[in-house]
C-alpha cells in the first residue's frame, strides 16, 4: 500500500485551491452529516480563510494529502489553539473513495510530528456528533472527550477531544 504524502496548500495558487475543492466535493457525506448540505463552490476558500478567535494565517496550515501525487484528502491544523501548547486539528478529511483504507492513522502520525515541532503537548479536535464514523475513528486513536458544546454553522454539537503528544507524555 502506498503511503500518503502531505503538501502545504498555498492559498495564492489557484491549482492548489482547485485541488482542495475537488477533495471537499468528493466527500459529500461529510458535509451532509455535519452541515446538512453539500459543499459550496467556495468550500475550499472557506476552509483556507477560516480562523479561530485570536489567530492569524501564520498560525494555520492546510495540507493536501496525496497518494501517488493525486489529492485524496486534506488536513487543517492551527498552532497554539485554544491554548499555546495545543495543536488543533480543524479538519482531517478523505474523499469517499479513500476512506476506510488505513490512511487516517498514517496522516495522524504526521499531524503528531507537526504538533511536536510546534512544541505542543497535545492534539485537540472537535467532532460534530452527527458524524459517528469520525467520532469512532478519534476514539480508536485514543482521543478522550473533554466537553460538548454548541457548534455554530453545524447541525450537531461539537465533541471536543484531546490526546497527549508522544514527546509530551509524563510531563
Amino acid at each position: 500500500m502506498s503511503t500518503p504524502t502531505l503538501r502545504l496548500i498555498d492559498r495564492q495558487v489557484p491549482n492548489d485551491v482547485d485541488r482542495l475543492q475537488a477533495v471537499l466535493e468528493a466527500a459529500p457525506g461529510y458535509s451532509l452529516a455535519v452541515e446538512g448540505k453539500l459543499p459550496t463552490p467556495d468550500a475550499a476558500i472557506e476552509v483556507l480563510d477560516a480562523l479561530p478567535p485570536g489567530k492569524d494565517h501564520s498560525d494555520k496550515s492546510v495540507y493536501e494529502i496525496a497518494l501517488d501525487a493525486e489529492p485524496v484528502g486534506c488536513l487543517e491544523m492551527v498552532r497554539g489553539y485554544p491554548e499555546t501548547d495545543i495543536a488543533f486539528i480543524g479538519l482531517l478529511l478523505f474523499q469517499e473513495g479513500s476512506q476506510g483504507r488505513g490512511f487516517g492513522p498514517q496522516v495522524l502520525r504526521r499531524a503528531e510530528a507537526i504538533g511536536i515541532s510546534w512544541q505542543c503537548r497535545a492534539l485537540r479536535i472537535a467532532v460534530i456528533d452527527t458524524n459517528p464514523r469520525a467520532l469512532a475513528f478519534w476514539e480508536r486513536e485514543g482521543f478522550i472527550e473533554l466537553l460538548r458544546k454548541p457548534a455554530m454553522d453545524f447541525v450537531g454539537q461539537a465533541i471536543v477531544m484531546e490526546r497527549a503528544l508522544p514527546a509530551a507524555e509524563g510531563i
